[in-house]
């Protein structure tokens, strides 16, 4: 028996090695040929295959032919008694080939056979299983009953949801991500219809296997892992609109099957209605933030205007805020324009410290405009209480939604639970020498927002291996404690450790938990996930500016500093000498960048906070800042620090101590990426524990 699998790929060269990979790790008793069809892709595939894997055929295409043509190029030449059309984008089970080949030797009336597909998490991938677009399935789906009654003969018949996925059956279509047939098929059937652009090939090709004769059957003996339509780097609305296009032209090629006008008539309607749905996501977070903040700004007025005018005697509520109402409209409308300017609008909807950096800048300019402009100064105590109402409500909304997000409840739970800066939490599945490797790499790019908990394996060490940067926190049966104990939303997985197998056992069992599985292929430095490929390696050369060396960072930093500590300072500074005397001092010395000292004094006892109220005067001074590096004791080895120590900063946040690798690592990002908003943020999720 002889098993040609073709693969068609286009810039997808981190998963064509994964796919590669997995198929010569599979078991095939007979012959087993790969045939690589690449349509021009500039990312380096070809010259990758042809070190890696010089045994696969390869056909190398000078432009782009599209699916189709490139994938009927590869039928052409495979030479197999049986023949498997694959994704690049799939990593398939070592009993796959072997199973899907079986199946079809053992009944010469299936003429094409599709395993069980899942998604990069686990869940089952319904487009495994599929009915033709007739008009009633057509229907229930764009109307949604589809997605209503899942279970329904009636209504779930577009995915056929009702079959159970965990059985045999036979199905209209399967997924063309992975389809296995007799060559003789070819002779009966043809090859695919190049007509199609995106999508609607294989549902086309199912359907001429019907005609012909032949039964199509989903297996769920054996499953692949589909990272599904990686090599579509079309904006979404496109794919979409050329999958219904796909699926017009089907409907135009069998009319008798799909109803012909009608079909088409849903089709135009789904189309207009994507692109309507489309543009109102794309503008939904900017809308209601607009909206929300203009209300915000509009109140913290309207109530400060009442406290302020509502002991005289004379006062008219309706009367005052006509008066009031147009220059409360400027001021909405110049807060709402240097809100645009902070991108809060766009980018960083929910950034309350860029939030708060635009209620203060708009303070500044409207407090300046009431001095230049006469006609919008009518009371400087309402604008300066207004505006100090503004800059809480407008971080306030945006950070109840954060903190929303990051918790279930308040308390120690949510003391325990707290997620870091980056807030993506992930562990390393397998804690052998290669998923220590990945966990170095990926601890050195902070920038990738990944808050490593620790690693899991199969079984638990009998000893803890020597050098190792993070814990051992569980094994894979613990997986779903662990889950709920630690807020896991990743897990990067170490390929080289596992089978395929295992790999696709721990995605089924925890499917509905919803977690995001990333692969790292032996010894290579991306991460497969579920919509692209990640370089886990060195930060590029080109990201090595460093923003805290500009004269302007150092400036609007030092600022800050100097007016946030006043804001401590002045208020206490009756207070001093009875906090001395309640706390007393204690003399301590600390490292700075340049490998000096410095000598600060600390209360000596007290809460945290207070024991470094005292600091607020070195501050001052310059020798340390709100956000920075750690602070180290001179008892301790010089860290070498690349600039002031802090009361806060990204290792304090992630409990990095300065003389780790880690710790360097982050320290690197803060000279990239420093600035006053980034700052800001610091702060505040050092205050609120985030």
């Amino acid at each position: 028996m002889r098993l040609s699998v073709v693969v068609v790929s286009y810039n997808v060269r981190e998963f064509v090695k994964q796919c590669l990979d997995s198929l010569f790790s599979a078991g095939f008793s007979g012959d087993l040929e790969i045939v690589l069809v690449d349509n021009n892709s500039h990312d380096g595939t070809v010259g990758m295959v042809e070190r890696r894997f010089p045994q696969v055929r390869i056909i190398a295409n000078d432009h782009n032919r599209g699916f189709a043509p490139a994938l009927n190029q590869g039928l052409r030449v495979a030479a197999g008694d049986y023949i498997l059309s694959l994704n690049p984008d799939t990593i398939v089970e070592e009993s796959t080939l072997q199973v899907l080949a079986d199946y079809l030797e053992a009944d010469p009336e299936v003429g094409l056979v599709g395993p069980k597909i899942l998604n990069s998490d686990g869940t089952f991938q319904s487009a495994a299983k599929r009915s033709f677009p007739t008009p009633w399935v057509a229907l229930t789906r764009f109307l949604g009953l589809a997605y209503l009654f899942p279970r329904s003969r009636w209504f779930g018949r577009y995915a056929l949801a009702y079959l159970s996925p965990d059985e045999t059956h036979e199905v209209d279509a399967v997924s063309g991500s992975c389809m296995c047939f007799p060559a003789r098929l070819l002779n009966d059937v043809g090859y695919m219809d190049e007509d199609f652009r995106l999508g609607g090939d294989d549902l086309d090709y199912c359907y001429r296997v019907h005609l012909a004769g032949y039964k199509v059957h989903y297996l769920h003996a054996t499953q692949i892992i589909h990272y599904k339509g990686m090599s579509r780097v079309l904006a979404p609305f496109q794919n979409w609109r050329l999958h219904f296009e796909a699926m017009a032209r089907f409907a135009r090629k069998y009319p008798s099957l799909t109803g012909g006008l009608f079909s088409l008539a849903m089709i135009r309607v789904a189309i207009q209605l994507l692109a309507l749905i489309t543009y109102l996501r794309n503008y939904l977070a900017t809308f209601s933030s607009l909206i929300i903040d203009a209300f915000v700004i509009g109140l913290s007025f309207v109530l400060m205007i009442t406290a302020r005018f509502l002991p005289d005697p004379q006062f008219a509520m309706k009367g005052v805020l006509l008066t009031y109402a147009p220059v409360v409209a400027v001021y909405i409308i110049l807060w709402l324009m240097i809100g645009g300017l902070f991108q809060i609008y766009g980018r960083y909807v929910l950034s309350y410290s860029r939030a708060l950096v635009a209620s203060l800048v708009g303070f500044l300019v409207i407090a300046t405009l009431t001095y230049l402009v006469r006609e919008v100064a009518y009371s400087r105590l309402v604008l300066v209480s207004s505006s100090a109402l503004v800059a809480v409500l407008l971080t306030g909304w945006r950070l109840l939604i954060h903190l929303r997000q990051a918790t279930y409840k308040v308390g120690d739970s949510y003391r325990r639970m707290r997620p870091s800066i980056f807030s993506r939490r992930a562990v390393i599945l397998g804690m052998g020498s290669e998923g220590q490797r990945i966990g170095n790499l990926l601890l050195k790019r902070p920038d990738m927002g990944l808050d490593l908990i620790g690693f899991i394996d199969i079984a638990a060490p009998e000893e803890r291996p020597s050098g190792l940067l993070l814990p051992f926190i569980g094994t894979t049966d613990e997986l779903r404690a662990l889950v709920a104990l630690h807020r896991l939303q990743e897990v990067i997985v170490a390929a080289e450790q596992f089978s395929n197998e295992d790999i696709m056992d721990i995605l089924e069992a925890t499917r509905d938990l919803h977690l995001l599985f990333r692969i790292v292929p032996h010894e290579d430095e991306f991460m497969l996930g579920r919509t692209d490929v990640e370089n886990i390696g060195d930060l590029p050369m080109m990201e090595m500016e460093v923003s805290l060396y500009h004269r302007f960072h150092r400036m609007t930093k030092r600022m800050f500093d100097i007016i946030l500590s006043l804001t401590v300072v002045l208020p206490l500074l009756p207070f001093w000498p009875v906090l001395i005397l309640l706390f007393g001092l204690q003399k301590e010395v600390i490292w700075n960048i340049d490998g000096s000292t410095s000598r600060i004094w600390l209360h000596r006892r007290g809460p945290k906070f207070i024991r470094r109220l005292p600091l607020m005067w070195v501050i001052l001074r310059g020798r340390v800042s709100f956000v920075g590096a750690e602070v180290v004791s001179a008892n301790e080895t010089d860290p070498q620090l690349l600039f002031k120590p802090g009361l806060t900063g990204l290792n304090q946040l992630r409990r990095y101590s300065g003389r780790s690798e880690a710790a360097r690592s982050y320290q690197r990002y803060y000279l990239q990426h420093q600035s006053l908003t980034f700052d800001v943020e610091v702060l505040l999720k050092s205050i609120f524990g985030i």
